[in-house]
């Protein structure tokens, strides 16, 4: 079976089917839009196949019409089903974890406190849904003492420091690929365990605050560098010491080379976005260490035709880039990312007689009579 949130089911074949099989092709289109193995994507599917279960045979009844009201609000379906999503997600989780049973009214509270005007719809990379359907909060130094307190006290087991999560995550949203959070997550965590639920909730909602923070920092033209990773003045300091700098770039460049192969699939080798996307990626391995530097200021040399810069004279150089190299950076792997999941042009279809409260041929998801056959013609929606 093929499954695809952004079309509507049909509840009487979804019901006909094994519940396994349901989930199942939900995990498959989850593998294909994540490019996760499908045993991989479990989790993510579980709290999707209750939503659509729960739209299918309408009870409660709630579910049904918290994604209508979505729907007449302008929230395409695909999206609508996410957000839905995460409010079962919450529930599935707190259940599994045994802190408390799963609350028939409290899930009904949460979708019905879902609004469309709560889920961003211009840009579908500027806001992160929140559990609980809300958008994420604005990054604050609440959020930043909660990883920096993280990173210090599961150091031992992998976790990543404040700095160093801060710019993984930084090349994360900068990536080709639109990247889950199941994915990155681990990433992050390394082998550390959430003491409690509170931990598990605190940690996550500061994740993805930052996550947010940064989106915004790449739509305004802002580098996404938190102040108190910012680089300082002299540019050989930043070398001699291990500093917040230096750990910033060591996370983004292991968040690249995590996502190396994304980039290698649209960056078309010699071209403008590859020397740009390159430059910018040595930039921030030179200011990992003393050590990396050296190593480009070497490579360099082998590759120059006159003299070579020497290691403070790049220093300064790179220095004075490092903003752009962030924004340069940001801004190529974003236009990739909207070029490549852009929706192709629908056409519509006029073979045959379509009644007006029918699904749209196009394929949009909308009734006909709301689509192609407005007044006006598809132009005035396409």
């Amino acid at each position: 079976m093929h499954y695809n949130p952004a079309e509507q089911i049909d509840p009487d074949r979804w019901l006909s089917m094994d519940e396994d099989e349901r989930l199942y092709a939900i995990q498959c289109w989850i593998s294909e839009l994540t490019g996760s193995e499908t045993e991989d994507c479990l989790l993510d599917a579980v709290p999707i196949l209750v939503v659509e279960n729960q739209v299918a045979m309408n009870s409660p009844p709630v579910t049904r019409a918290t994604l209508e009201r979505l729907q007449n609000g302008g929230i395409d379906r695909m999206t609508a089903v996410q957000v839905m999503s995460e409010v079962m997600a919450e529930a599935l989780g707190a259940a599994v974890s045994g802190h408390q049973k799963p609350d028939p009214d409290a899930i009904a509270r949460a979708l019905e406190q879902i609004g469309p005007a709560e889920i961003a719809l211009d840009d579908p990379y500027d806001e992160v849904p929140r559990k609980g359907g809300g958008r994420v909060p604005e990054f604050s130094d609440e959020h930043r003492q909660v990883l920096v307190d993280f990173g210090v006290r599961h150091a031992d087991e992998e976790a990543l420091s404040w700095p160093e999560t801060a710019g993984f995550l930084f090349a994360v949203q900068a990536c080709p690929d639109l990247v889950m959070p199941s994915e990155w997550t681990e990433m992050v965590q390394g082998e550390a365990v959430f003491a409690d639920l509170d931990e598990a909730q605190a940690v996550t909602e500061a994740r993805m605050a930052l996550m947010n923070w940064i989106s915004e920092c790449i739509q305004e033209d802002q580098p996404a560098i938190p102040a108190d990773c910012a680089p300082g003045p002299e540019p050989l300091q930043i070398l001699e010491a291990d500093n917040s700098f230096s750990r910033w770039c060591r996370g983004v460049t292991a968040g690249h080379d995590w996502l190396q192969q994304s980039w290698d699939e649209v960056l078309e080798t010699d071209s403008d976005d590859d020397r740009s996307q390159a430059m910018a990626l040595i930039l921030f391995t030179f200011f990992t260490s003393r050590a990396m530097a050296e190593l480009v200021v070497e490579e360099f040399a082998r590759n120059s035709a006159g003299s070579a810069p020497t290691l403070e004279e790049q220093a300064t150089k790179f220095h004075a880039l490092i903003d752009q190299a962030a924004l340069e950076y940001a801004t190529v792997g974003l236009e990739y990312r909207r070029t490549l999941s852009a929706p192709p042009p629908q056409q519509p279809v006029r073979s045959e007689k379509v009644g007006r409260n029918q699904p749209c041929p196009c394929g949009s998801g909308m009734k006909y009579k709301k689509c192609c056959g407005r007044p006006g013609g598809p132009q005035s929606v396409h």
